[in-house]
C-alpha cells in the first residue's frame, strides 16, 4: 500500500512539473497556444532588429505576434517579409500605415498598425509594404547636412554683405537723406498749406 502511494506522489508530481512548464512556456510568449486568428504580411527594407514573437499593435493595443522572418530576393531588390500572426477579433481597414516602433527604455521593437478610416477590411494572407524606419542616426545624420548647408549660406551671405557693404551703406544714408527732406516738406506744408496752391498755379502758367 505504501508502494502505491509514493508511485502515486510521483506520478502527481510529474504531472505539476509538466503542467508548470507549459504554463511557464505559455505565459512568457515562448510558446502559442491554439488560439482563432489570421495571417498577415508586411515588407520592409529594412525590420529595425525586430525579432520573431515581438508584439503587433493596432492603433496602440497588442493584437498578435510576429510570426515568421524571411529575406524575399525580387530582381535586384532585398526585402524583408513579416508574417503577423492577429486576433480574429482585430480587424484592420484598408490602406493601413504600417510602421516599426521602439517601446520602453531597453529599446524593444514592435509592429505599430494604424488604421482609423476606410469602408473595407484587409482579408487574411493580405501583403502590405511598411514604412520606413526612421532611426536616430539617420536623423543625425540629416540634421547635420542641413545645419552645414545653413552654414554655406549663411557665409555666402556675409560674404555678400561685405563686398557691397559701401552701396549698402550709400542706400542707407540716401534713405535716410530723403526721409529727412520728407519730414522737413512734409512740416513746411503743415505750416505753410498755400504753397500747395501757389505751386499748382506755377505748374499751370509753365
Amino acid at each position: 500500500m505504501k508502494k502505491y502511494g509514493n508511485e502515486f506522489l510521483v506520478g502527481l508530481f510529474i504531472i505539476l512539473c509538466i503542467l508548470g512548464f507549459f504554463y511557464l512556456i505559455s505565459s512568457t510568449g515562448k510558446l502559442d497556444l491554439k488560439k482563432e486568428g489570421y495571417y498577415i504580411y508586411v515588407i520592409f527594407d529594412d525590420i529595425a532588429g525586430v525579432q520573431k514573437k515581438a508584439p503587433v499593435m493596432l492603433n496602440g493595443v497588442e493584437i498578435g505576434k510576429v510570426d515568421e522572418i524571411k529575406f524575399i530576393y525580387d530582381n535586384d531588390k532585398t526585402q524583408i517579409k513579416l508574417k503577423l500572426w492577429l486576433k480574429q477579433d482585430a480587424r484592420i481597414r484598408e490602406n493601413p500605415a504600417i510602421s516599426i516602433k521602439t517601446m520602453g527604455l531597453m529599446g524593444e521593437k514592435f509592429i505599430q498598425i494604424s488604421s482609423s478610416q476606410g469602408a473595407n477590411f484587409i482579408a487574411s494572407e493580405t501583403v502590405l509594404s511598411g514604412n520606413p524606419y526612421l532611426d536616430i542616426d539617420s536623423l543625425t545624420k540629416d540634421v547635420s547636412a542641413l545645419t552645414e548647408e545653413v552654414k554655406k549660406l549663411a557665409a555666402g551671405l556675409n560674404d555678400t554683405l561685405d563686398s557691397n557693404k559701401d552701396r549698402i551703406s550709400q542706400i542707407v544714408v540716401n534713405l535716410e537723406a530723403t526721409s529727412k527732406n520728407f519730414q522737413e516738406f512734409s512740416e513746411d506744408i503743415k505750416k505753410h498749406p498755400w504753397k500747395l496752391l501757389f505751386k499748382g498755379k506755377e505748374a499751370k502758367t509753365k
